[in-house]
């Protein structure tokens, strides 16, 4: 299975794809948590891992990844490049912690290093390539906003986990989130976080799965605490799986 989580800027999409991903490999399913935000380094730090190479940095750089994009778009890449399994993808780009391993995409590093489109190119093509068992999930922690719909990122997963919060902005957003997943037959899960109590009464839209507000998280995540999965998560899967 492959899993999408969206969202607006600082709704807690990376907390819920570490806790997702943690909460799997604690009951033996084999995880992968592709890093696909170019800009928020803090995945590492929310499991505990050290950071590693990344898959553009393994295939040469970013300028490697354009030459790819450009092939691609005359007709001349190789469709086998990302024909792999999770056993096959290298060491050096992986961050392992159990049954659960992170790689990253790749990240913005320099000013006026030009947009992260080579990025979005490369999580494209490595979720259409590879190919999973039926214990293994890959969770994908997605950029802010819905530009991965554009790069044709989301076509090559099963489920869409919507993360919003209690905002105007963030409710119009996952609104749109909704519409193209179901533009594209996408399994949607709206998961309202940091709601403040009776705030639901409010939304225009009934979200799937609510996780209270918390101030224990942003406490935690100063101190470098790695997070660890909490009740909702436990309902979230059962709805993704259901």
């Amino acid at each position: 299975m492959k899993v999408l989580v969206s969202g607006k800027g600082g709704c807690g999409k990376s907390t819920i794809s570490a806790m997702l991903g943690k909460y799997l490999a604690e009951r033996g399913y084999h995880v992968l948590i592709i890093d696909a935000d170019e800009s928020n380094p803090g995945l590492y730090r929310m499991l505990g891992l050290p950071k590693v190479k990344t898959l553009a940095e393994h295939l040469g750089g970013k300028k490697r990844a354009k030459i790819l994009m450009a092939a691609e778009g005359q007709g001349e890449l190789d469709e086998e490049l990302f024909d792999w399994t999770l056993d096959d993808i290298p060491a050096e780009i992986l961050a392992r912690k159990g049954n659960l391993a992170v790689l990253t995409i790749g990240k913005i590093e320099e000013a006026e290093e030009g947009c992260a489109c080579p990025y979005g190119f490369l999580v494209r093509k490595l979720l259409e390539g590879i190919k999973l068992k039926d214990n293994e999930i890959i969770i994908v922690d997605t950029e802010a906003g819905i530009e991965h719909f554009g790069r044709g990122v989301d076509r090559y997963v099963d489920v869409v986990i919507d993360v919003a919060e209690p905002s105007a902005e963030s409710i119009e957003l996952s609104k749109k989130i909704k519409a193209l997943s179901e533009g594209l037959g996408l399994k949607h899960v709206l998961v309202l976080n940091k709601a403040l109590p009776g705030v639901e009464e409010d939304l225009p839209v009934k979200p799937d799965v609510v996780i209270p507000f918390d101030q224990n998280f942003i406490l935690n995540s100063l101190k470098g605490r790695e997070v660890e999965p909490i009740a909702q998560i436990e309902e979230l899967w059962r709805i993704i799986n259901g």
